[in-house]
C-alpha cells in the first residue's frame, strides 16, 4: 500500500473514531421514567407484538364490538395468561369467521363437482353462515380453556414457591429476603414474572410484597395476593412477619394440596362410567356366541 493510501485509510478510521466518541459522549443519560418503563415491559411469555400497524384501522371496529360484548370479551387476566392482546384476539376471530365463510362452500362444492354428494344451492350458504358464527366462538372458548390450563399450572408453581419460602423462613431468613430468594428457585412462568416484578419493585424502591401483590393481580392468583396482604398487615401491626408469613404459607399449601387431591379424585370418578361400559361390552362379546349357538 502506498503512503498516500495508508494516510487516507488512517484519516478515515480516525474520523470515524472521533465521531463515535463525540456521539457517545453527547448521548443523554436515560431518564428514570424510561428505565422504569423498560423494566415494566411485558415478559417473554406475554404477547410479543400486537397486530401490524396497517391492520389497526381495520381491527378497531372489531375490537370495539368485542369489548362491548361480555360473551366475546375475555378478561384481562385471561388475555395475560394466554399471551394475547385484545387486537390479536380480534384478529384471530376475524380470521376464524373468514375461514368459516370460505371453507364449507369450497369443500361442499368440490364434493358436489366430484358427484359424491348432491345438495341444494342454499345448503353451502347455510353451512358458511353457521361456520362463520361458530369460528369466533371456538376461538373465544379456546382462549378461555388455555387460560384455565395456564392458571392451574401456575397454581402448582405457587405451591412450589410457597414451599421454598417456608423452608427459607424456617432457616431464619428475613421475610423479604425469603420472598426474593424463592423467586430464583425455578424457571417456570410464575418465577420469571416474580423476578421481573421484584426487579421493578427494587428500581422503584417498593417492597417485595408489592411485587407479589401485582403479580397475583395480573395473573389472577389469589394465593400470592393473600401472602402479600398477610405480610403487609403483620408489618403494619408490629407482629413477627416471618412467623405469620410461615403460618400463612403452610395454610395455603395445605389448601392447594387438598384442592389438588379433590381434583384427582374427581378425575378418577369420571373413569367409572367408561370402565363399566367396557366391561359390559366385553361381557356381551363373550356371551353372544354362546347365546347364538343355543
Amino acid at each position: 500500500m502506498s503512503p498516500f493510501a495508508l494516510m487516507v485509510v488512517s484519516t478515515v478510521i480516525g474520523a470515524v473514531g472521533v465521531v463515535l466518541m463525540v456521539s457517545g459522549w453527547m448521548q443523554p443519560a436515560p431518564s428514570l421514567s424510561r428505565t422504569i418503563e423498560h423494566l415494566r415491559r411485558p415478559g417473554s411469555t406475554s404477547a410479543e407484538s400486537a397486530a401490524p400497524p396497517g391492520a389497526n384501522r381495520l381491527l378497531d371496529p372489531v375490537v370495539r364490538v368485542v369489548s362491548n360484548q361480555p360473551r366475546l370479551r375475555p378478561r384481562s387476566t385471561e388475555l395475560e395468561l394466554a399471551g394475547r392482546t385484545v387486537e390479536q384476539h380480534a384478529l384471530y376471530m376475524v380470521v376464524a369467521a373468514l375461514l368459516g365463510l370460505v371453507i364449507p362452500p369450497v369443500v361442499l362444492g368440490a364434493l358436489q363437482a366430484a358427484d359424491l354428494i348432491s345438495l341444494q344451492a342454499y345448503v353451502p350458504v347455510i353451512a358458511a353462515l353457521g361456520a362463520a358464527v361458530l369460528g369466533p366462538v371456538i376461538v373465544h372458548t379456546t382462549l378461555v380453556e388455555q387460560a384455565d390450563e395456564t392458571r392451574v399450572d401456575l397454581r402448582y408453581q405457587v405451591s412450589a414457591y410457597l414451599d421454598v419460602v417456608t423452608m427459607l423462613l424456617a432457616g431464619n431468613t428475613g421475610y423479604e429476603a425469603a420472598l426474593e430468594q424463592a423467586a430464583y428457585a425455578g424457571d417456570g412462568r410464575l418465577f420469571l414474572e416474580l423476578r421481573r416484578r421484584m426487579r421493578e419493585s427494587g428500581a422503584r424502591g417498593s417492597s417485595m410484597t408489592d411485587a407479589l401483590k401485582r403479580t397475583g393481580a395480573d395473573l389472577g392468583l389469589d394465593e400470592l395476593e393473600q401472602v402479600a396482604a398477610t405480610a403487609e398487615l403483620s408489618a403494619a401491626e408490629g407482629a413477627p412477619v416471618a412467623r405469620t408469613l410461615a403460618a400463612k404459607c403452610a395454610t395455603l399449601r395445605s389448601a392447594l394440596a387438598t384442592e389438588q387431591e379433590s381434583e384427582a379424585r374427581l378425575r378418577t370418578s369420571r373413569l367409572t362410567t367408561p370402565i363399566v361400559g367396557m366391561a359390559l361390552i366385553f361381557m356381551a362379546l363373550v356371551m353372544y356366541p354362546a347365546l347364538n349357538f343355543s
